[in-house]
């Protein structure tokens, strides 16, 4: 037949490289085969299409969809032209369609919604599955199927992807190309690592592209199987940011990424080979481990900050391989958080706001830094500036994913910095400055390492003037001073001019107001301060 003579030159010249070429050649030969015909050559499928874009257009309207895109209906892991052809015939629908309040877009970088299937022969009929996904959380919104009876033409137009699907041992281009950054192939995320792996191949100079949207946040693995040598990076899908990558993480010489990621979030994880001329077939999987039982982000263990290190609980938890914990910490007031880890297995701390989900800090070893013997130096400890009333999430796990076995959790306020407020607050601004006399001396306290305190005096009589910050224990409470005139311009400064670690700061001043603003350079103030000013005779 002129299709199917047709269809054989133009893979000779270069199919897979030239695919639009190809469906462009193949509508018009089907054009020309069926130049008298005063409808489709396939009534039938097309009606089928219409009959399923009125459907689909019923949902999306129903869902206030906004952008959508129409992506790939595979037949045996392939991409025939009749899937080409059934793609252009529905894109043509929708974008038609009277009462259309979404957008039907040609890639899929600001899609919400995307349109996917496959195709399946029985006996003597085609059935094409239709789903309607929201690309945010992967749900499935709607789905579809469309029937009709095979013919000739139906068949050459299906056939052409089982004899044509290029052998990906030998490192032809696997069935799933062309991906890209805008049209991504849909990975959906197993819970274990027994998830089934997706089969791809690579050419020279070939990257495949992974959309990765999680339902729940976790630790994910994303990793490559097979025996090339393999190189992953793993993106933040809408902003385009590189989270992270791998080239030998995996076994052998396959790539492995394990990252935290967040529910609603979409993700991209790029394949390349290792060199540019790396080739062959390899498999991709993603999963997020679900242990029966165990915490997650949206279900952490509430933990009760001890009141100091003496006065707290630690918790005795277990950890499997690439598993990990969530613990929930609401201080009841502001103050220097201990968090750490006790044990023998290695593993890794990382801390977040659990509002906004920003990771504050993480740590590895830091706990093996401590004389304590009860931690081993593969133990993690995070050491924060926490206010009251906020809630923040920890997440504790191995440091790889090979780490297994018991540990311990705790977490307490230390220092005695985080005693309550001395009289004199709030005194963190200018216009709550503290007013200090000439000649007085005024107990205060750094109630966290944070804490700033502000003071305010008259200067009635030009002189010489000093002003002194010390411990009221010792001398080694770390205190700065800066001295600013009435219109904030900063005049003097001093950090150590005291004895040992105590400020002092001495200055020729006019008569006017002037303002202090007195701070901390240890993490943890141990002791409260004292101030004064005095006048030289």
């Amino acid at each position: 037949m002129i299709y199917a003579a047709a269809v054989s030159a133009a893979y000779k010249v270069g199919f897979m490289k030239n695919f639009f070429v190809l469906v462009s050649i193949f509508f018009i030969v089907i054009g020309a085969v069926f130049s008298q015909a005063t409808e489709s050559p396939i009534p039938q499928m097309d009606e089928a299409v219409k009959t399923l874009a009125r459907d689909i257009h019923t949902k999306l309207v129903e869902k206030k969809a906004g952008k959508i895109m129409i992506g790939q209906f595979t037949y045996q892991d392939g991409i025939p032209p009749f899937s080409s052809y059934w793609v252009n015939q529905l894109v043509g629908e929708l974008t038609n369609m009277s009462g259309r309040n979404y957008t039907v877009l040609s890639g899929g970088s600001e899609a919400e919604w995307t349109i996917v299937g496959e195709i399946v022969q029985a006996a003597d009929i085609v059935r094409v599955y239709s789903r309607m996904i929201r690309l945010s959380d992967r749900a499935v919104e709607a789905s579809f199927y469309s029937t009709f009876q095979r013919n000739e033409y139906i068949n050459e137009m299906i056939a052409y992807a089982s004899a044509n699907s290029g052998g990906s041992s030998s490192g032809g281009r696997d069935p799933r190309e062309t991906d890209s950054w805008d049209s991504p192939v849909p990975f959906t995320i197993g819970t274990s690592s027994s998830v089934q792996a997706m089969n791809r191949a690579l050419t020279e100079d070939d990257e495949d592209f992974f959309l990765l949207a999680p339902d729940r946040s976790g630790r994910l693995t994303a990793e490559t199987t097979g025996s090339i040598d393999t190189y992953m990076h793993l993106y933040n899908y809408d902003d385009g940011e590189e989270l992270a990558s791998n080239d030998d993480g995996g076994q052998n010489a396959n790539a492995r990424i394990t990252y935290t990621v967040r529910a609603g979030t979409r993700y991209l994880a790029v394949v390349r080979g290792y060199g540019s001329s790396t080739t062959g077939a390899y498999g991709f999987k993603a999963y997020i481990t679900v242990r029966e039982g165990a915490s997650s982000w949206d279900n952490p263990v509430s933990y009760e900050i001890g009141a100091n290190e003496e006065n707290t609980t630690t918790v005795n938890r277990s950890i499997q391989r690439g598993d990990e914990d969530y613990f929930l910490l609401v201080p009841n007031r502001d103050g220097w958080l201990t968090i750490e880890t006790t044990g023998r297995i290695d593993t890794y701390l990382e801390l977040y706001d659990a509002e906004s989900e920003e990771l504050l800090d993480e740590d590895d070893d830091s706990a093996g830094q401590n004389s304590n013997s009860r931690n081993s130096n593969s133990n993690a400890r995070i050491k924060f500036s926490a206010s009251s009333g906020v809630r923040y999430i920890v997440l504790v796990r191995g440091y790889d994913g090979s780490v297994s076995g018991n540990y311990g959790f705790r977490a307490y306020f230390s220092g005695a910095g985080t005693s309550s407020l001395d009289e004199y607050e709030p005194d963190d601004e200018p216009t709550q400055a503290t007013v200090i006399e000439i000649g007085d001396t005024q107990q205060h306290s750094f109630h966290t390492g944070n804490d700033v305190d502000w003071f305010r005096f008259q200067i009635r009589r030009a002189g010489h003037y000093t002003i002194h910050t010390r411990g009221v224990n010792s001398n080694r409470l770390d205190t700065y001073i800066e001295l600013f005139d009435s219109n904030m311009n900063q005049i003097a400064e001093d950090d150590d001019g005291g004895s040992s670690v105590s400020s002092l700061l001495t200055q020729n001043l006019n008569s006017g107001t002037y303002y202090l603003k007195v701070w901390c350079l240890d993490e943890e103030p141990n002791q409260a301060y004292t101030i004064n000013i005095d006048v030289e005779k």
